[in-house]
């Protein structure tokens, strides 16, 4: 009986700490993920370009995610394995982001 109700606090706990994370903290993750060394430029990148929104998508939709992946690179995307819808997941932009930003910089983005 012990156990079971040990079990059953320790999943509580775990729906709490996952539930309290904000949309921004997550976005913040995964800039920090797949930027350790730009992080504060990376995340002025995204706050300018997406207010730190992942599930953004610009008027016409040609632009996606936290950093608005253009379409201009649906091959890369493709490439990485990943489908254009998952663009909205913070973990999967901020990857993609930073191919692009390896092969061009900043200037990639408007914001850059």
């Amino acid at each position: 009986m012990k156990r079971i109700l040990i079990s059953a606090l320790a999943g509580i706990a775990l729906m709490v700490a996952v539930s309290a994370c904000t949309t921004e903290d997550l976005s913040k993750g995964a800039i920090m993920t797949y930027f350790p060394e730009q992080f504060d430029k990376a995340l002025s990148v995204a706050s300018c370009e997406s207010g730190l929104d992942p599930a953004a998508v610009s008027p016409g939709g040609g632009n996606w995610g936290l950093f608005q992946i253009n379409l201009v690179h649906a091959d890369l995307v493709g490439s990485l394995g990943y489908q254009w819808g998952e663009l909205t997941n913070p973990y999967v932009n901020a990857h993609v982001a930073r191919v692009i930003y390896d092969s061009s910089g900043w200037g990639a983005w408007a914001c850059g």
